[in-house]
């Protein structure tokens, strides 16, 4: 099955509805939402009866250095069609409100986008590391990350006594 993007046309409904809302002329248009209407526009498309953006495909983050955009790709069995939604964040406190009452099983890609890249999903119901230990400092697919190779452990001698007990 050939993939299909929202036209033009559907995609100027959807823009109608939100001030903050701006859409690419591409191929594939992504639409452009500012944190404070990203939840509401979730919503519209995932239950709007001419839309119904039910299935969230996948959701990643994209680092471009002076900001990271988080980006979901939504599908709709109704229209046979995907639409891509991309919320821009400050890459020095990149923090949206997290899509899990509208998508619950985004869950577990939030913790991944937190962990790798550091976006906070404000209301998530468990923002904790998911690849990474707790411990771990950083953000590893961030662009300015730098790797700390760890200290090696302290080497211990065991005495011969020690040694003899072992054995």
């Amino acid at each position: 099955m050939k993939q299909r993007y929202l036209t033009a046309e559907e995609l100027a409904r959807i823009k109608g509805n939100f001030y903050t809302v701006s859409i690419d002329e591409e191929e594939k248009p992504p639409i452009y939402v500012s944190p404070e209407e990203f939840i509401p526009l979730m919503q519209l498309l995932k239950t709007n009866p001419r839309l119904l953006f039910t299935h969230l495909s996948c959701l990643t983050a994209v680092d471009w250095k002076d900001t990271i955009d988080v980006v979901y790709y939504l599908f709709s069995e109704y229209l046979g069609a995907y639409v891509v939604v991309k919320v821009k964040t400050i890459r020095n406190h990149p923090e949206i409100p997290s899509v899990t009452s509208v998508f619950p099983g985004a869950e577990f890609e939030e913790r991944e986008v937190y962990d790798l890249m550091g976006v906070k999903f404000t209301g998530h119901p468990d923002m904790r590391r998911i690849l990474m230990p707790e411990d771990f400092k950083g953000h590893p697919l961030r662009k300015d990350f730098k790797y700390e190779k760890p200290a090696p452990p302290k080497a211990t001698r065991v005495s011969g006594e020690e040694e003899e007990a072992d054995a």
